[in-house]
């Protein structure tokens, strides 16, 4: 009976670990992307509206913002996000290059995390995602 009992058990708690594993998180939506990179003298913000479409863990959309845009490209895997973007920046083409960002999405339904961009090397932020 003990075994029978104990199997049961295993099985319905391997049950509820197996549907969470399993559940994606989806980006897909309109979301506000923003975040600071500063260090060595140099700070950078940005801010950006995202439209973005996810098919399986990969999603991609465009994102426009004051100065620019981006068109950005990334995966989900369980609640993270890993994202690239390349952006333009209209107002100072010096600026132009590839924001990449990972972060996680919190109980808040925000996704924060470190970012970095090419024109800055080796100096990193944090940026942050809400769905709106």
């Amino acid at each position: 009976m003990r075994r029978a009992v104990f199997g049961f058990l295993a099985a319905v708690l391997g049950a509820s670990i197996g549907g969470a594993q399993a559940q994606q998180f989806d980006v897909s939506g309109r979301w506000s992307v923003s975040g600071l990179i500063a260090g060595n003298g140099v700070i950078m913000s940005f801010a950006q509206i995202c439209d973005l479409t996810q098919t399986g863990n990969q999603f991609a959309g465009n994102c426009h913002g004051p100065n620019g845009g981006c068109v950005a490209v990334g995966i989900t895997t369980g609640q993270t996000v890993d994202l690239t973007c390349r952006t333009t920046n209209m107002k100072n083409p010096a600026l132009n290059g590839v924001l990449t960002a990972h972060g996680a999405l919190a109980d808040d339904q925000i996704i924060r995390g470190a970012c970095s961009h090419s024109r800055v090397p080796r100096v990193s932020g944090q940026f942050a995602m809400m769905r709106i």
